[in-house]
């Protein structure tokens, strides 16, 4: 809590480093991750830096490395190495093992050698997908040609007249027989019909096409996708036929093949083809083989050379950073670090001195500066995202109270406030514990956005169920259902009649035993005619007193950053900010709890037998600015009963009407106390200062002249630029303070009521969680119990799922950004300004996280 409660100290560092020890010092700073380098070039080009040759060599070695991924993760069975290893768990063995010049040469031999093999890959499967194609060809050519009986038996060639001579010339007064050509390949099977159509119109119908099916896919040789295909054969006459019918093959992507004319050259032809197919089936399995073991080899220290690449390039992308002293040969750096870690970067720069063997040892100087340092918080894994939730706000100025310090209690009992219910936050606390105990499994794979939110934030889950429960037992609610630990205290009397329409109204219903319920709400409440009247009165009443709570703790929260202060500015804001805004909130609403639970506490038939029961607060709390003297509803001293002008009855107390009188004047005193003095004094503060600089001005006149040529204060007074109102040099306009103290002072007045309204939402949201919850149990599980069996079990099976999707889901989600809203608006609007810098150190674990996050 104490590193949380206020951001670490910082301070402003120089290094001088030598050349030569200047790699082995950012690399040890980079592991100890305390460091935030500032850049001493600002104006240089980034192709313009002493090391830009170096972040290029890192550069190429990165894309070799990103092609090796790219090329196991297309390799089957070898996606898994790198699953398991990630480049943050690589870290670890980077730092040892191969240097980055040995790397270097490894990572192009290997580029070398996959290439080569990809080259060879490619030539052996377009030559085995081609000799695929050519044996479905020749295989369905034997067919066609089979078709022709005298073709069978070998008695005519391929160009064989398709008609008898005797035939055509009983048919054609003797002219001479017509020989045909043919072309044969494949086409992609969607193509046939277009393909036909060209044909048929280019050729004026003079060809004869058949065509038939290959079954299943086939690779096609050229773009390696797996396709349904056809073999065609075309018949033709003529070499301008046959020109044309290449011509528009080459347009639709079909692949002609040679085809012999002969039927024993064809059988002879597709038996080569067969042996050939063997053989490079052999081949192709040895290349295989010996590329998955090229690759696997590679799989198994690829996360570990991208690591080591990865803190190379920052190495040097980080020295970049560093001025470089021509005269002293040496790098000087300047940098952000925690003071308490003064005597670690002293310990990595005698480590980084060692390494290197440098003759001259290191120097780390602190810098005074008057520049605002980043802010730093030390966290754990559980602390984290609570810190996080608070940073997407804003980051916190430096020395700024820090509102991760409450929220860490504050934000998951907000949240179970509105999700109260045991059986919800039980499933809630499963779900958060499963991820905690498998948080490193979790952890050294990459997740999904939907996942890794959740899992980020499993502490806070793990919180937010524990504080579901407990509030779900205080209001006595598991699935909507009562539990009746302890008894009840309240039974039924003896004249009891389930009948009775008057019991209720005349107070016969139940009994009271005169004992309370030992923890949480009475479940005889639950079921009860006016249980609504009581959850709502219970709950809003809690929402009130927790809401003006967490508001007084944020103005708290403001005097311990006012403390911080120097002065005058520390007296101001707690004179005329924090004191008139707590004694505002208090006299109003801070009143109003204590009616709250001065009304919980009072048993007003026995105190006032004569007076109402049930006292109301909010129509007193509103007739106490309009008439303080009298409220319809008091609740300190004994009642007097009078009457006004028009005869209406007044009960008043003697002792509550003073009060109410003394509060409504202390709050509307409060009101210019806060905003007038402050601006004056303001004022006042930046006068003196003028004058103050003006006298010295006036005294130095009559000093003797500066050597060069201008008084000694003169830098001294351009560079205070009139002193702002913060102190800070700024320009004072009285006019823009008083504008911006009358909108503080107006914010902070409206703010009081609606934020105190805007509380209600925690009494809103667990009505409706649990209003939801009763309907689903009631209409779904409670009107199914008279079915039979698979009625029940299909009613319990839609209200399990309708509690998960909405009541678990939604209702989770719904109840977190509420009580996100809670904290971010109501609670640090009260002393938060969130206007920070992030303190962003240079560290290896940040470095690799990025890219993992990539």
């Amino acid at each position: 809590m104490g590193t949380l409660w206020r951001s670490q100290p910082m301070q402003l560092i120089q290094l001088f480093v030598q050349i030569e020890a200047a790699h082995d010092t950012v690399d040890e700073l980079g592991q100890l991750g305390l460091v935030e380098f500032r850049d001493q070039n600002p104006e240089v080009n980034a192709f313009q830096r002493n090391f830009v040759n170096e972040v290029k060599r890192c550069d190429e070695m990165e894309r070799k490395l990103r092609f090796f991924e790219e090329q196991v993760r297309k390799e089957k069975g070898l996606t898994t190495i790198l699953r398991g290893i990630s480049v943050t768990d690589a870290n670890a063995s980077s730092s040892s093992g191969i240097s980055i010049d040995e790397l270097e040469g490894r990572c192009e031999d290997l580029e070398k050698e996959l290439i080569q093999l990809n080259t060879n890959q490619q030539m052996l499967d377009r030559n085995y997908n081609e000799l695929i194609e050519l044996q479905h060809v020749l295989s369905a050519d034997n067919h066609f040609f089979s078709e022709n009986p005298g073709a069978a038996r070998g008695e005519f060639a391929a160009r064989s007249p398709l008609v008898p001579e005797a035939q055509q010339q009983a048919e054609s007064s003797g002219s001479k027989s017509v020989k045909l050509g043919f072309l044969t390949g494949v086409i992609v099977r969607n193509k046939v019909p277009s393909f036909e159509r060209v044909l048929w119109r280019a050729t004026r119908g003079n060809l004869y096409m058949k065509q038939s099916d290959i079954d299943g896919q086939i690779k096609d040789p050229n773009t390696g996708d797996w396709l349904e295909k056809n073999v065609f054969i075309i018949f033709f006459s003529g070499e301008r036929v046959q020109a044309k019918i290449k011509k528009i093959c080459e347009s639709f992507g079909a692949t002609i093949y040679p085809c012999p004319e002969n039927p024993n050259d064809r059988q002879k032809f597709l038996s080569e083809v067969t042996v050939r197919l063997q053989d490079l089936e052999v081949v192709l399995a040895r290349s295989l083989e010996h590329r998955k073991q090229v690759l696997s080899g590679v799989a198994m220290y690829l996360q570990t050379w991208k690591a080591k690449v990865m803190k190379e390039k920052s190495i040097y992308h980080t020295m970049n950073l560093f001025n470089y002293d021509l005269g002293r040969k040496c790098l000087i750096a300047e940098g952000w670090c925690p003071q308490t870690a003064t005597e670690d970067i002293q310990l990595a720069l005698r480590r980084a001195t060692q390494r290197s063997k440098a003759l001259v040892p290191s120097i780390l100087s602190i810098v005074p500066t008057d520049e605002v340092p980043p802010t730093y918080f030390h966290t754990n894994k559980y602390t984290k995202a609570f810190q996080e939730i608070v940073n997407a706000y804003g980051m916190a100025h430096y020395r700024e109270v820090n509102p991760a310090a409450i929220s860490l209690i504050t934000f998951p009992f907000l949240f179970g406030v509105m999700f109260a219910d045991v059986g919800h936050g039980i499933f809630l606390l499963m779900f958060s514990l499963f991820m905690i105990l498998k948080e490193k499994q979790l952890m050294a794979t990459k997740l999904n956005e939907i996942v890794q939110m959740p899992f980020g934030g499993r502490y806070v889950l793990f919180l937010m169920s524990l504080y579901a429960i407990y509030i779900g037992f205080i209001y006595n609610e598991l699935f909507s259902v009562s539990m009746d630990i302890f008894g009840s205290s309240y039974f039924n009397p003896p004249e009891f009649n389930a009948s009775c329409s008057d019991c209720v109204a005349s107070g016969t219903f139940m009994n009271w035993t005169g004992k309370a319920y030992p923890f949480g709400v009475d479940p005889a409440w639950k079921g009860a005619p006016n249980e609504l009247d009581y959850y709502n009165s219970f709950k809003m009443k809690l929402s009130i007193l927790l809401g003006v709570t967490q508001m007084s703790i944020g103005i708290f929260f403001s005097l311990a950053n006012y403390m911080h202060e120097k002065q005058p500015m520390k007296w101001i804001n707690i004179v005329f900010q924090f004191i008139p805004q707590i004694v505002f909130l208090w006299s109003i609403f801070g009143y109003m709890c204590v009616l709250i639970i001065v009304k919980w506490c009072t048993d007003y038939r026995v105190a006032n037998p004569g007076g109402p029961s049930v006292p109301y607060i909010l129509p007193m709390i509103i007739q106490m600015f309009l008439s303080p003297s009298s409220a319809p509803y008091p609740f300190i001293g004994r009642y007097e009963i009078n009457h006004d002008s028009s005869g209406n009855v007044l009960m008043t107390g003697p002792s509550q009407h003073k009060l109410q009188v003394f509060l409504v004047i202390i709050a509307l005193l409060m009101v210019p106390l806060m905003l007038l003095p402050k601006p004056f004094l303001l004022k006042h503060f930046n006068d003196q200062r003028r004058h103050h600089k003006l006298v010295e001005v006036q005294q130095s006149d009559d000093e003797p002249a500066h050597p060069s040529g201008q008084h000694p204060s003169a830098s001294s007074s351009s560079s205070g630029g009139g002193g702002g109102h913060g102190g800070h040099g700024e320009e004072f306009d009285f006019t823009e303070v008083f504008i911006h103290q009358i909108i503080h002072t107006i914010e902070f007045v409206l703010g009081a009521i609606s934020n105190t309204a805007s509380y209600l939402r925690l009494w809103a949201l667990s009505l409706a969680h649990s209003e939801l919850s009763t309907v689903f149990w009631n209409r779904i599980v409670i009107a199914s119990l008279g079915g039979a069996w698979w009625q029940v079990f299909i009613a319990f099976s839609v209200w399990a799922g309708a509690s998960f999707a909405v009541l678990l889901v939604m209702e989770t989600l719904s109840a977190f950004l509420h009580a996100l809203r809670l904290h971010w608006v109501e609670f640090q609007n009260k002393f938060y300004i969130g206007d920070g810098r992030r303190f962003l150190p240079y560290s290896y674990e940040r470095v690799l996280s990025e890219d993992d996050a990539e």
